[in-house]
């Protein structure tokens, strides 16, 4: 799917009167233009040309922080503390040409998550999101990306759909809120997941939390997953790991062996997907981890129904 610099057209979505009356919120639309750095967002949100000549969206805190994410793909692709550390991670061999989906930083699986009848994790990967909003709240900047459905779309899955992607960055932690509405008149069903990439030492990494949760174990053999039951009070990673992890808790804490603690909290994630390819990428593995929260089981969507998931990573 070749990339594009055109940006869509919208109002400011309505302001949630239970937020703003408790936080000053300042929104701002965004009008379209063929080119980017034209157009005025909130502050602390800016467009420029990133890698590849993409559309790059960059959020700065008050604070520091800072974080990139790429139209293409809507992918974030960095997550900087105030310290300048990026706690994400992107693959050196990925690529920014518009044609294949960013490896690295928090790429989306949607409407498919592994292998199955359409490509490898979905389409949303590998399209062009639009910038909707921006607004900065207390000082915090977010933006909102809008995904729908077109002809790329259309023939590998043949349904009418709108994706509202909010990123919120705060001075340590990122947010996100994903939202998937069913415009069509019919009912579609789908799968999701955060493919978030940490950066990391793996010989040090760890996952608390998953602790009785139970797992399906893609190794040795990813088309006939293991069933069973994690019983470590802490995950590590001293080999290949594939593993799904269903009706996980809604928070998890990674240490990426680095010497920093995040913790990975959700609401309606229900699963969780661990993920290290030892020597399947031997140039990289040992400087990664993947810490995924997911939506394994069929979400099913009617006309106009929709399903709302929220992440939060945060430094601690």
């Amino acid at each position: 799917m070749a990339a594009s610099c055109m940006f869509a057209v919208s109002a400011p979505f309505a302001a949630s009167s239970s937020s703003s009356s408790a936080r000053r919120s300042r929104r701002f639309g965004v009008v379209a233009m063929a080119s980017v750095g034209q157009k005025v967002y909130a502050p602390g949100v800016a467009v420029s040309e990133g890698n590849g000549g993409l559309p790059k969206i960059s959020l700065k805190s008050p604070q520091g922080s800072e974080a990139e994410i790429y139209l293409f793909g809507g992918c974030v692709t960095s997550w900087k503390v105030p310290s300048g550390k990026d706690l994400l991670f992107v693959r050196p061999d990925a690529v920014f040409n518009g044609q294949k989906p960013i490896s690295g930083g928090i790429p989306h699986c949607f409407p498919q998550f592994g292998p199955g009848a359409i490509q490898q994790h979905g389409f949303a990967r590998n399209m062009n999101w639009s910038i909707t909003d921006s607004e900065v709240t207390e000082g915090d900047p977010a933006v909102t990306l809008e995904l729908k459905d077109d002809s790329y779309s259309r023939s590998m899955w043949d349904f009418s759909f709108q994706a509202l992607y909010k990123v919120t960055l705060h001075s340590t932690s990122l947010s996100t809120t994903l939202t998937i509405i069913n415009t069509d008149d019919k009912p579609f069903s789908f799968n999701s997941a955060l493919h978030t990439y940490f950066s990391a030492s793996i010989a040090g990494v760890s996952v608390k939390g998953l602790k009785g949760s139970k797992t399906l174990n893609k190794d040795p053999d990813p088309k006939n997953p293991l069933e069973g039951k994690e019983e470590r009070e802490e995950v590590t990673f001293p080999g290949f790991v594939d593993c799904v992890y269903l009706g996980t808790p809604s928070e998890l804490t990674l240490d990426n062996g680095l010497g920093d603690k995040i913790v990975i909290s959700n609401t309606n994630w229900s699963d969780a997907v661990l993920w290290n390819p030892h020597l399947q990428m031997e140039a990289c593995y040992k400087d990664f981890v993947c810490v995924e929260n997911a939506k394994i089981e069929t979400v099913q969507l009617g006309p106009k129904e929709s399903w709302v998931a929220e992440q939060k990573i945060e430094l601690i």
